[in-house]
């Protein structure tokens, strides 16, 4: 009986002072927040902190039994509704909220209260979770101030409110207001003078289309979406450093000014790379969600900022596209919202499965050309079809040609003369016999490598050609032509001294590279004496050594000139006039020494200026030569006249798969290339080597072959010159024999145009040009890169698992993919990855993303958003000023293709946008935000908005767009970074 008097008293109470009875009561307008504010904390939807099992933003939580027949509300019946008598009662074990928490309700709250339980206590679901529909346009009182359904909605909220709105501004206002809220920077004094002397009806229309239309435009608005993406040139952490992602701020300045529908500007970012035939374009585009933090600090555990990463994404998709505070849910099921701890989770494995790694490198990476770089590929495209176009046509001159080619060798080769050797020796021991035919069989010892040197006189002058027949014998494995069968050529070289020159006979060769602060740094340096390379006998030594460069690398046997790679590079320390030298241990008569020299890292130039000096056993010089500029690779230093005759164009009967004959000649000392002719052993095969230059009769000339391939040496072998006419070519078997007959069909002829096409000269300048290119077009690399997103491999995937508070290493039960459902439907149709979530969040039943994204642009035109809270649209957010007018503007942008220029020119446009921004002292008590919109906007400029106006007054102001950040002047205040000088601040330059 007490309570109940206690109740009765009480409501009649606040009925009289809060004087809340009148109209109805709104649950999400009245109840809703006063239940997020002092309730749902403890009574909402986190089970993990819900007292006494009372939940109460649902009904059915609201009307349950708690036990002993007592219900929070009791719908009708203040009596026996406990949250009534929770929220009157002055006994302080009892009240609610309780005492500590200093949320008491007022009396015209708990007014509300008994108003709402005696209506029936109807729920409602929150405001921003049900889909907008488009709401009738209101009509008013003054219709003749409305220019656009905009201005209907603030007008009706303005007439009932009692008030009529200001009036519109002068044109300079007017016109610097929409110049600076579309483009960030005023109009120009010619523009403005313009704009306020053009009487025209359609002045402020035709102004603010040019404002569109203008490349200011896009930076202005890519300013404030890039806030949104938190980009920085930078990784952050502790040693922030430099960040090349620059990329991905120019697609957001090109998508602006573009006006790129914003779903598609929203499917990119979300999932660019899921995309069907991604373009480099959707690919940048991604890097939204790569704009999150990099510790590349020492020690620290990369998966923990991954997982730091992926936390991150989740929340700034849930601000940026939900207007919903996700991060609460991380450690728990969320205290005001439905969204659970295991919502959570499963929208986090949603981006847990992208490549990237909290690596320094930031892999994924895109590389992208410049636009000059894609400007010269598109026409190096163009070029090259136009050259394949004449390569493959087959002309009437291209078939005279032929004809004359098949009747010189209409069953005859050019006239191959066999060299007879003079000296013959391998390098493993193996013997080398001669035969009356001019082969050279081989036997005896064989080692797993060799090297076979030939000498002989030129028995013709001006050699054209150089043909290395492979002879079968039965003396052989497998009938030869290889020892074992088959054989592999690695290199095949040619060098031919004149006849009267004697060798140097020297001890010693020494590499000298004369100046302050050089580096000596080769591969190899060969020294041969009657055609075997001696240097490997000796013992090496040098100035210095640093980075492991030791001196016997250079007489190691090994020619890869890359330093990392091959771990057979010298290196002396940076000093004056290093030198490095081999005593060959006794004098020898030395033909040539070969220096082959550091390949990687494009610093060959180091060894610029080096000198070759031979010294005899009493060191006294016998010969020097300097070299001015360093090889690429190699350079051939002769004593004896000698000089390295250049091999091109190489051809063979057959070459194995792989094993091409060129690879014979490519200088690249790979011992696991070469010429090859594998499954073709048992039968004669020919290589041919076209001579750059011409070689003199009576000459001395040296042939090596050069075979690093394990136990595939040649067995039996021939060579052969020739002074015909280039072009001379090895003739396939096949074509051979079509040569020789005298009737041929329709595919023989097509082989004899495919082969000729090969030798033709007209074709080989054609050939050379598009190769040429091609290696043009090669060579363009990418000018910069960008950090992108990429999906892991199909079965690579990571298992997302909830964290226990949040804790990456405290994990609990695993979850796949989802989303927040209470909020909004999955359908099957969607795909669980970006690209899902993608559709998910731009589903026009999706009640949140679109009145998020036009509350934002709202909130840059008129200083405050319909919805204040412009990131939180959930049950603690603030309810909009105009929800009709948000349903109504949200439902348009779907409708209009989300079309964000339209948007803008919409609200510029209103009469509302256009009113004078003046305050009166009354509107500034009743209204000081200006949520009722009865004058125009006015607020403060952003810094860079401040920046861009001094710079725009004082005329300094670039116009330049797109690339590389910049380091504006700054004052200099002998300021350092604290970890890292590299990222001190440096003012660019240019």
């Amino acid at each position: 009986m007490g309570a109940t008097s206690k109740h009765s008293v009480l409501a009649a109470g606040v009925l009289l002072a809060g004087g809340a009875a009148c109209g109805e009561v709104s649950f999400n307008e009245d109840i809703r927040p006063i239940l997020s504010n002092a309730c749902f904390r403890c009574h909402g939807p986190d089970e993990e902190e819900r007292k006494a099992d009372l939940r109460l933003d649902t009904r059915e939580g609201a009307l349950a039994d708690l036990g002993q027949g007592i219900r929070a509300v009791v719908p009708g019946d203040l009596d026996a509704s406990e949250l009534f008598f929770r929220i009157t009662t002055d006994d302080s074990d009892d009240v609610m909220p309780p005492p500590k928490a200093g949320k008491r309700l007022t009396p015209e709250q708990v007014g509300l209260f008994r108003q709402w339980i005696e209506e029936g206590a109807p729920y409602e679901r929150h405001w921003a979770y049900v889909k907008p529909e488009r709401p009738p346009v209101p009509v008013t009182r003054i219709k003749e101030w409305s220019r656009n359904p905009v201005d209907a909605f603030l007008l009706e909220r303005l007439e009932s409110e009692g008030l009529r709105p200001s009036p519109e501004a002068d044109r300079e206002i007017l016109g610097r207001r929409v110049a600076l809220d579309l483009t960030g920077l005023p109009l120009t004094p010619e523009e403005a003078r313009a704009f306020a002397g053009d009487a025209s009806p359609d002045a402020y229309e035709r102004l603010v289309r040019d404002l569109l239309d203008r490349p200011a435009f896009g930076e202005h608005w890519a300013r404030m979406w890039l806030d949104l993406a938190r980009y920085a040139d930078s990784a952050g952490y502790a040693d922030d450093p430099p960040r090349t992602i620059w990329a991905y701020r120019d697609y957001v300045i090109r998508s602006f000014n573009a006006n790129k529908p914003f779903d598609e500007f929203t499917r990119e970012q979300l999932a660019g790379d899921l995309l069907p035939d991604a373009t480099d374009e959707q690919l940048v585009a991604t890097a939204f969600h790569r704009n999150t933090q990099t510790n590349s600090e020492g020690g620290t555990d990369d998966e923990e900022y991954r997982n730091v990463a992926v936390v991150d994404r989740v929340n700034t998709t849930g601000q940026v596209w939900l207007g919903t505070t996700l991060a609460c849910a991380q450690c728990h099921t969320h205290k005001y919202d439905p969204i659970t701890h295991e919502d959570y989770f499963e929208m986090f494995a949603i981006f847990n499965n992208t490549e990237d790694s909290d690596k320094k490198d930031e892999r994924p990476t895109l590389g992208l050309l410049s636009a000059e770089q894609r400007a010269r590929r598109t026409a190096l495209g163009r070029e090259i079809a136009r050259l394949e176009e004449a390569a493959g046509r087959h002309d009437a001159g291209f078939l005279e040609r032929m004809e004359t080619w098949i009747k010189a060798h209409h069953g005859s080769d050019p006239g191959w003369i066999p060299v007879m050797p003079e000296t013959m020796q391998a390098a493993s021991g193996a013997t080398l016999t001669g035969e009356d035919d001019g082969s050279i069989i081989v036997s005896g010892t064989a080692g797993k490598t060799d090297v076979y040197t030939v000498t002989a006189r030129a028995p013709v002058g001006g050699i054209t050609a150089v043909r290395l027949e492979a002879l079968p014998d039965e003396r052989l494995g497998s009938n030869g032509p290889g020892r074992k069968g088959n054989f592999v050529v690695s290199e095949f070289e040619l060098t031919a001294r004149a006849a009267e020159n004697e060798p140097v006979m020297g001890r010693y060769v020494r590499l000298e590279l004369p100046g302050k602060k050089r580096i000596l740094s080769v591969a190899e340096v060969e020294v041969f004496s009657g055609g075997e390379n001696v240097a490997p006998q000796g013992a090496a030594t040098q100035s210095s050594t640093d980075y492991g460069g030791l001196p016997r690398l250079a007489i190691d046997g090994n020619t890869n000139g890359n330093y990392a790679a091959s771990k057979s590079v010298t290196h002396t320390k940076e000093e004056a006039d290093p030198w490095w030298e081999v005593d060959l241990g006794r004098e020898r008569d030395l033909s040539r020494v070969v220096v082959w020299n550091r390949t990687d890292g494009n610093i060959q130039a180091r060894l610029d200026g080096f000198r070759v000096t031979v010294l005899d056993a009493r060191r006294n010089r016998v010969h020097e030569t300097t070299a001015a500029k360093a090889p690429k690779d190699s350079v051939t230093i002769g004593f004896d006249g000698a000089r390295e005759v250049k091999l091109q164009n190489a051809t063979a009967t057959f070459s194995q798969k792989d094993f091409d004959v060129s690879r014979a000649i490519d200088g690249g000392g790979d011992a696991k290339s070469g010429w090859a002719v594998a499954p073709q052993t048992g039968r004669r095969h020919a290589a041919v080597f076209e001579t750059a230059d011409g070689v003199d009769a009576e000459a001395g000339l040296v042939f090596t072959i050069r075979q690093g391939y394990a136990d595939l040496p040649l067995g039996r072998f021939r060579i052969a010159v020739t002074d015909a006419a280039r072009p001379v070519r090895a003739i396939p078997s096949d074509v051979r024999e079509i040569l020789a007959k005298g009737q041929r069909g329709t595919a023989e002829e097509q082989r004899l145009r495919d082969h000729f096409a090969g030798l033709d000269p007209v074709m080989a300048k054609l050939r050379a040009e598009l190769d040429a290119k091609k290696g043009e077009l090669a060579a363009i690399k990418p000018s910069t890169t960008v950090p992108v997103m990429r999906e892991l491999a199909a079965g690579k995937g990571r298992k997302t698992h909830i964290q226990i508070r949040g804790n990456f290493l405290d994990k609990a039960g695993e979850v796949g993919p989802g989303v927040p459902e209470e909020l909004h439907a999955w359908r099957q149709a969607w795909s669980k990855d970006r690209h899902g979530l993608a559709e998910w969040i731009l589903d026009p039943g999706n009640p949140l993303t679109a009145r998020v994204v036009v509350n934002r642009f709202w909130e840059k035109m008129f200083g405050i958003g319909l919805v204040a809270t412009s990131e939180e649209f959930g049950s603690q957010g603030e309810p909009p000023s105009h929800p009709e007018l948000l349903d109504w503007l949200a439902v348009d942008f779907v409708e209009s293709g989300w079309d964000v220029k339209r948007l803008l020119e919409l609200l510029v446009t209103t009469a509302a946008y256009r009113q004078d921004s003046a305050v009166s002292e009354e509107m500034a008590e009743r209204d000081p935000r200006n949520r009722l919109v009865a004058r125009g906007p006015r607020f403060r400029l952003t810094a860079e908005m401040v920046r861009d106006q001094s710079l725009f007054a004082a005329g300094l102001l670039s116009s330049r767009m797109y690339g590389p950040p910049v380091n504006p002047l700054q004052p200099n205040l002998g300021v350092k970074a604290a970890f890292g000088g590299g990222i001190d601040w440096k003012t660019s330059k240019g």
